[in-house]
């Protein structure tokens, strides 16, 4: 999975608009166009190959699965799945039901009150743009998958902020066209349908 560099986001987002001159100020803009927009489509699906996390020993205490832990590990954005054993091998493994609370996830029924691990499955979270690296000092922090999506669609606002709606309705239609792509990737489809499948019955719920 690719990174793209700063300078070339700046690069498209220029070409767009047809100049590179832009002041201080709307460099600053840009920057926070471009990262409403990265997060628009880091939200727009949990299954992002590059942000999936799958069954990974984590900690548990009181119940209790972090969003933050101690060094070691990454920094949870999202909780998909919770799992008593390490999934998506073999055999099959027990699931747990969860809530999330702002100091992680509360996992219902436990099996046992001394558990120490559970195997969750989770998104990243998303480390957004520090700069458009106008001076092109080869920052590269901008997603492939999102690259392209991203350049359009903070053009559309930049057109919006100049008060060219039409055109700007043009740009997202382009940019929702990329993501939509991005989106059809068959290794992002096969984790639609394995990752994100569950089956739930008596026996899958029930604590061991």
């Amino acid at each position: 999975m690719q990174l793209k560099a700063n300078k070339d986001l700046y690069d498209l987002i220029s070409a767009l608009a047809g100049t590179s001159d832009f002041t201080l100020a709307e460099q600053g803009h840009l920057l926070a166009l471009a990262n409403r927009r990265m997060y628009e489509a880091y939200n727009r699906t949990p299954y992002w190959a590059r942000y999936l996390v799958t069954g990974e020993s984590r900690p548990v205490s009181s119940s209790i699965v972090n969003f933050e832990e101690v060094s070691g590990y990454t920094p949870i954005g999202e909780f998909l799945r919770i799992h008593r054993t390490d999934p998506f091998v073999r055999n099959s493994a027990i699931e747990y039901e969860f809530y999330i609370q702002s100091d992680g996830a509360h996992i219902l029924n436990l099996t046992t009150a001394d558990a120490s691990e559970v195997f969750v499955t989770y998104k990243k979270r998303l480390d957004q743009l520090t700069t458009l690296d106008v001076a092109g000092a080869g920052t590269t922090e901008v997603p492939q998958e999102f690259f392209y999506f991203m350049a359009h669609a903070t053009y559309a606002d930049f057109l919006r902020l100049d008060g060219q709606h039409q055109k700007a309705v043009l740009e997202d239609q382009i940019a929702e066209n990329y993501l939509g792509e991005e989106m059809d990737n068959p290794q992002q489809v096969a984790n639609n349908n394995t990752v994100g499948k569950r089956f739930k019955t008596y026996v899958s719920q029930q604590a061991r």
